[in-house]
Formats: structure tokens, sequence, C-alpha cells
């Protein structure tokens, strides 16, 4: 069992990529998944916008949020999955640039808070960054191939901290969100579920 474990260890620390998936995967087990994140998002958002139920609706929000708050959640991204993940080449493989604003049915889901936007009204807010390399089994053909047709799925673990609103600059109304730290990401092969890029940033 001592050897077992010995070379489970030198092999994790031999090999960056295994290292940073044994370390998402940890953080995962401990997260609750989220099937549909809109949901969730509308949810601890609130909409109390009736002036007869308002001071009730306002309660069940708080109440909503305090069950949700300092709890860890993954969900998946597919459909935007290209547009907040931009790959780039570099000498040991892919560097794979996250832009972490989720649009949730209107909602955002964000890593911090924006809080301007750049000059066509789009708010920034700062990017985090994934080092990988191929996977066994994929070719850069194999991963050119996903990136082109959208084979890609991004898993995103996080801890809500509460919401944000920013005027739309230009035009009426506002956008909104849920601020979370990101925890973890990964990013994976759609098709066959084989990991391409990991990153962790605190556990749970």
């Amino acid at each position: 069992m001592v050897l077992q474990r010995a070379a489970l260890l030198i092999l994790v620390l031999a090999s960056p990529a295994l290292a940073a998936a044994t370390q998402f995967d940890a953080v995962r087990e401990q997260s609750r998944q989220i099937d549909d994140l809109a949901p969730f998002l509308e949810r601890y958002l609130g909409s109390c916008r009736d002036e007869i139920t308002r001071l009730d609706c306002q309660q069940n929000v708080r109440a909503a949020r305090r069950g949700l708050d300092g709890r860890s959640f993954i969900a998946s991204v597919s459909e935007q999955t290209l547009e907040i993940v931009k790959p780039e080449r570099t000498r040991r493989g892919y560097r794979f640039v996250v832009t972490p604003f989720i649009d949730g049915g209107g909602i955002a889901l964000t890593h911090g808070e924006p809080h301007r936007q750049d000059a066509a009204g789009r708010p920034l807010i700062g990017l985090l960054v994934m080092e990988g390399a191929l996977p066994n089994g994929m070719d850069e053909m194999a991963l050119e191939s996903a990136l082109r047709t959208g084979r890609l799925r991004l898993e995103v673990v996080f801890r809500p901290e509460g919401t944000w609103r920013l005027k739309r600059k230009g035009q009426p109304g506002f956008y909104e969100g849920v601020k979370a730290k990101f925890l973890a990401l990964r990013l994976v092969e759609s098709r066959t579920g084989a990991e391409i890029a990991s990153k962790v940033m605190a556990g749970p």
C-alpha cells in the first residue's frame, strides 16, 4: 500500500496535467451539480417588482441566498464556450483565455464584479488563463476540429458571493448578475469527455 501511494505521488509530481486534473476532481467532488444555470441565478438574484408582495419577496430572496452562500457549485457551459474561451498556441501546447462572464438567461454569472464597460458598452472583467497540452488520444488536428466545430464544454466550479448591477452605457436598463468566486475551471471535449485544460484557483 505504501509503495502504491508513493508511486502515485511520483506520477502526479511528474505530470502537471495529471496533478491539475486531480486537483480539479477534488474540488468538484465537494461541489453541488447545477443542471440548469439560469433558474439558479434567477433564484439567487430575485425579482421583487410587485409593490404589494415586495417585502415578502425580499425576505424569501434573502433566505434563499443564505441557503446558497458559502457553498460551492459546478455548472457546465456548452453553447457559450467558444464565445468566452479563446485558444492561443504556445510552445508547450495551448493557452486558453477565459472571460468569466457567463450569460444565464439575461443574468450573468461572473468571477468578481464588473465595474465599467468598454467603448461598445460591454462589461469589462478580469480574464482567467488555463494552460493545456494535448490529452491522450488527441492530436492537433482533432483539437483544431473540436475548436472549430464547438465540441467543447467548460466546467465551472464557483461559490456565490452576492449580486451586482451596472447601468448600460448609452442604453436603457441595467446589466445584472451574480458575483461569484470561481474556484476551478476545466475545458473538455464534449464527445469523449477528454480534458484539454484545467485550472484550480482555490478549494471550496
